[in-house]
């Protein structure tokens, strides 16, 4: 029975932050509310960075850990977001060429809230058990941005944002998935598509900017 998963996962939060417990008594919210939600710190999105950059940071120092041989195995790129850059290309068309992959690969993106990540790492981990190519890997990233939006004379214009505002941030993860794996997480194959098991093994390495976190 084959076993495909997790080889490698990186996780790039952005490069500024601030803290939500502070930004929430600026605000005069109610603090209990944003503990029992488990908000520590939210992203700060700055002029220069967006969907592309945050995904191309946390998929990097992965592709850079890779010998010639492995990055050439990369024949699926799947971007996982509910963001947008333009409005024609999947942003994985930009990762692909930012990131030098292989010229025969498969580009697509699930454009969802939340689930996308977790359907892209489902679709990659069929992908690699259908053996369509024998050895191949599969890079997922999900990405996304915080943006809001209001329409002059809709109901958004009443709402008080102040509560909106300590949840939304932005932020990436990326992960390599092939067979075997040789990583945290393995999943099985299962009668219907997309199940999985989940076994312990080794947890990732953590990889942070060289530059730290900057805190506003």
């Amino acid at each position: 029975m084959s076993s495909v998963g997790i080889e490698a996962l990186n996780a790039y939060a952005g490069s500024a932050y601030v803290d939500v417990e502070k930004l929430a008594r600026h605000r005069k919210l109610d603090v209990t509310r944003f503990a029992n939600l488990l908000m520590k710190e939210k992203t700060i999105a700055l002029p220069y960075e967006d969907p592309i950059t945050f995904g191309l940071n946390a998929a990097k120092p992965l592709i850079d850990a890779m010998s010639p041989r492995e990055k050439e195995r990369i024949e699926t790129v799947i971007t996982c977001t509910e963001s947008a850059f333009d409005f024609g290309k999947s942003m994985s068309t930009y990762f692909h060429k930012l990131l030098g992959l292989n010229r025969n690969c498969r580009l697509f993106e699930l454009k969802n809230a939340c689930y996308s990540g977790v359907a892209g790492f489902q679709m990659a981990v069929n992908f690699v058990l259908s053996q369509a190519s024998p050895g191949a890997k599969a890079l997922v990233i999900a990405t996304d941005i915080v943006r809001f939006m209001t329409e002059e004379g809709g109901d958004a214009l009443t709402l008080d944002w102040k509560f909106f505002e300590p949840s939304g941030g932005a932020g990436a993860v990326a992960m390599i998935v092939s067979e075997p794996p040789s990583s945290m997480l393995r999943a099985a194959p299962k009668n219907r598509l997309g199940r999985c098991r989940a076994l312990a093994s080794t947890p990732p390495v953590s990889t942070l900017p060289e530059d730290g976190t900057t805190v506003l």
